[in-house]
């Protein structure tokens, strides 16, 4: 498995797919669905949907979050927006308003 970087002086509108682990430092409009983790670093902003097996946000994201084995919202990051997941991690220092559904189901 790779790793695809949307670099911070990038920024993408429309849909992004694949099965690289996508580390996203730029911006992104649209949707964003992975057959592998993602990785949101501080300098990354999203207004999008967000699919992927798991979902790691540093920076800021505005719109719904697929998770289907865990999401974490670290410290200094903004969530807006529902997240569905079995899992989640809200640290100390996040800003999350929305709400948490944890029944995904497997299978």
């Amino acid at each position: 498995m790779g790793e695809t970087t949307i670099g911070p002086r990038t920024r993408i509108e429309g849909s992004v797919t694949g099965r690289d682990v996508l580390v996203v430092e730029g911006e992104i409009r649209g949707t964003v669905t992975m057959d592998a983790p993602i990785r949101i670093e501080r300098e990354g902003r999203l207004e999008a949907e967000v699919a992927g097996p798991e979902v790691a946000i540093g920076g800021t994201v505005q719109g719904h979050v697929v998770g289907l084995k865990k999401v974490e919202i670290l410290p200094g990051a903004r969530m807006i927006g529902d997240v569905r997941t079995p899992r989640i991690l809200i640290s100390d220092g996040a800003v999350f308003r929305g709400r948490v559904d944890m029944d995904v189901g497997e299978g």
